[in-house]
C-alpha cells in the first residue's frame, strides 16, 4: 500500500457460479488474507467493499479483462469441458463497468449452453453495491461501450 502507485489488473473473464469473478474479485481477494471465511456469505459485500478500500480504489488505473479464453461453468476452476474462447478483451478504467461487461458475456455464454434460462435474481449483488457507494458504474445503459474488432 505504500510502495506501489498504480495497479493494472488483468484478470481471466470466469464465472463464479451464477455470477463471475473478474476484475473486482481478482482485486478485493487478491489483496486480502483468511479470504475462505469470505467467500460463502460476504462474497459480494467482499468484492464490493474491498475495492472501495483506498490503496485499491485510489491506484488501480486500468483494467485489462482477458476473454481470450474464458471459463462458463464449473468456475472459478478451469475444468476443461467449460473453456471457451470468448475471443475478445474488455479494457476500461472503471472495473465496475468491465465486470457488468464480462457479466453480460458469460451470461450468455451460459444461456446459448442450456446451464441457465435467464439471470439468476442476485447474481450482479456486488456489481449493484459498488455503484451504490460510487466505485462505478454498473447501469449497462450508462456504460460507454466501443467495441473494435481486428482482422487478422
Amino acid at each position: 500500500t505504500q510502495e506501489v502507485t498504480k495497479i493494472i489488473n488483468i484478470p481471466v473473464v470466469k464465472n463464479a457460479g451464477t455470477s463471475i469473478t473478474v476484475c473486482m474479485k481478482n482485486l478485493a481477494f487478491g489483496s486480502i488474507t483468511n479470504t475462505g471465511r469470505l467467500h460463502k456469505d460476504l462474497w459480494h459485500e467482499t468484492c464490493a467493499y474491498a475495492c472501495a478500500f483506498p490503496p485499491l480504489r485510489d491506484k488501480t488505473v486500468l483494467n485489462i479483462a482477458d476473454g481470450l479464453i474464458g471459463c462458463f461453468d464449473g468456475g472459478p476452476d478451469a475444468n476443461p469441458q467449460f473453456i471457451c474462447n470468448y475471443n475478445t478483451l474488455i479494457v476500461g478504467t472503471d472495473a465496475v463497468a468491465v465486470d457488468r461487461i464480462c457479466f453480460d458475456i458469460v451470461l450468455k455464454k451460459r444461456i446459448s449452453e442450456g446451464i441457465q434460462k435467464k439471470e439468476r435474481e442476485g447474481a450482479r449483488t456486488f456489481l449493484n453495491l459498488a455503484q451504490k457507494i460510487n466505485l462505478g458504474v454498473a447501469d449497462i445503459d450508462k456504460i460507454s461501450l466501443k467495441e473494435i474488432t481486428l482482422q487478422a
